[in-house]
Formats: C-alpha cells, sequence, structure tokens
C-alpha cells in the first residue's frame, strides 16, 4: 500500500497563493488506485507527479467545500479515458453529490452517467471501491454532511477529512495501521471546526496507528514549520509521525527508508 500527496494546501489564504498544492491525494492498495478529495490542480499536479489517472479505480470525496471537489469532473473524464469508457466508482457525501443548503453538486449528469457507480454517503455507510472496503465516518466541521473515511484491504488506513477533535472520534478509526490527519493549525491555535496539532496529538494517542501523516496545511501551520509540529507529535505520542509533502509517496511495505525519486521524497515504512 502507499499514497501520493499530490497538494497538502489547507485554508483559503495557501489554496489561493499555491504556497501548497491542493490536489488530493492517491491511495494505491491492492491493486485498487483512489483519488481522495480532488481540489483545485488535482489535474495539473496528477501529470507532474507521474499518476496515470486513467488507471483509477475510483475516487472520494470528503465534503463540498471546494478544496476538495473543485477537480473531480476532469478526474471522472480522465478515470473514462476522455469519457470513452463507462467505468469507475465515486463515493461522497450528500453535499457533494447532491450540493444543498450552501452547496452545489460537484458532478454534472452528464459526468455522473459517465461511472460505473456513484454512492452517496452517510457515517456508518460502507461501500466497496474493487477489493477496498470503505466506512464512512463523522466529523465536526462546518459543512454539516461531511465526512472522514476509512479504507481496509489487505491493510486499513483512515482518514479524519476536516474536522476538529471530538470525544469518541478515536473508536471510528480503531483497528487502522495508518492514520492521515488535515491539521490545519499549529499547538495552542484554534480555528473552529478544523484540527490543529494538539487535537490532532490527542487523536493519534488514542488510535495508536503505526504511522500518522499530517497534511492539508494553513498559513500559520506553514510559518510554524509542519514539520516542526509532526516532530513534537512524535515526541508526545511515540507514534511515527510524518508531515506530507507536495508530491511526496509513502510506501507502507517493507523495504528501504528515505530514498530520493524525481527530486521528490519518498518514505518507505517497514512492517512490523
Amino acid at each position: 500500500m502507499k499514497i501520493t500527496f499530490l497538494g497538502t494546501a489547507g485554508g483559503r489564504m495557501v489554496i489561493m497563493t499555491q504556497l501548497r498544492a491542493s490536489g488530493g491525494w492517491i491511495l494505491e492498495m491492492d491493486g485498487e488506485r483512489i483519488h481522495v478529495d480532488p481540489g483545485p490542480g488535482a489535474l495539473v499536479r496528477a501529470n507532474q507527479f507521474g499518476i496515470n489517472l486513467k488507471k483509477l479505480s475510483g475516487m472520494v470525496i470528503s465534503h463540498a467545500h471546494t478544496d476538495h471537489y473543485t477537480d473531480a469532473e476532469m478526474i471522472v473524464e480522465s478515470m473514462t479515458n476522455g469519457t470513452r469508457v463507462k467505468r469507475g466508482v465515486v463515493l461522497g457525501n450528500e453535499h457533494s453529490i447532491y450540493g444543498g443548503d450552501d452547496y452545489r453538486p460537484s458532478l454534472s449528469p452528464f459526468h455522473v452517467r459517465l461511472l460505473d457507480k456513484l454512492v452517496v454517503m452517510k457515517p456508518g455507510d460502507k461501500a466497496k471501491i474493487g477489493k477496498v472496503e470503505v466506512t464512512a465516518t463523522p466529523t465536526k466541521h462546518s459543512e454539516g454532511k461531511a465526512l472522514g473515511f476509512v479504507f481496509r484491504g489487505s491493510q486499513s488506513l483512515g482518514y479524519t477529512g476536516d474536522s476538529e477533535y471530538f470525544e469518541g472520534q478515536e473508536k471510528h478509526f480503531e483497528g487502522c495501521e495508518y492514520l492521515v490527519l488535515n491539521v490545519l493549525r499549529p499547538r495552542e491555535t484554534n480555528w473552529p471546526k478544523h484540527m490543529n496539532t494538539n487535537q490532532a496529538a490527542k487523536l493519534i494517542s488514542k488510535v495508536r496507528p503505526k504511522v500518522a501523516v499530517l497534511q492539508h496545511f494553513g498559513m500559520l501551520m506553514i510559518r510554524a514549520g509542519e514539520a516542526n509540529e509532526a516532530k513534537w507529535i512524535e515526541e508526545t505520542t511515540g507514534v511515527k509521525t510524518i508531515a506530507a509533502k507536495d508530491g511526496m509517496t509513502i510506501d507502507f511495505e517493507s523495504g528501504k527508508s528515505g530514498v530520493a525519486a524525481r527530486g521528490l521524497e519518498k518514505w518507505t515504512v517497514k512492517k512490523k
């Protein structure tokens, strides 16, 4: 299993200025390739970082904020080989698929017809993308229907989505070997409905994954140094914690660690 970050931006100012890219991330597990939260630039960054989107099995959209879905239609067009082949699965929360309140659907009826399957999810729902089972988890976010996800196959990975920490959140990621967290702000700096480093440490200490990966960084997080914040979490919790970088691939398999490719940092995490 491996994940590749097409972008690690969080918050409007970082996305507007592209201090960090904003393309979401790619999960590869058990022969499936899943694009998670394809925000602005997802198509461009995938091509830049050598990701063949025609080989996607599906796409997951956590919620209807633009930094999580803007390129969704182009990802569908790529996944269907330029709309030539009906294929692929898209899972999303209610607002990202149907719209509602202040939100519009992320996919047009034309793009929906290109898919093999479209599934609207709510917390606790399960769906399959090929061999990978996806479970929707609750969040505490300003987009009221926003979700996190757990991906299970031969390995298991949790994704918080956009959320502040809430009591009992760890139960939804129980047994996850790896955890990806959207951490907007550094320690002692709060922003409603989003996670900061203190909250991330609390969740990580309760879930106890083998490795935690931080991403979705706001301006204050970047100024504080996301790698410094990750180091603090690791020292506090005893859990290996990585601050993702644009273009970084993390390979959760046995082998060498810290090798470089195409000028981009790669990590290989050894199985215990």
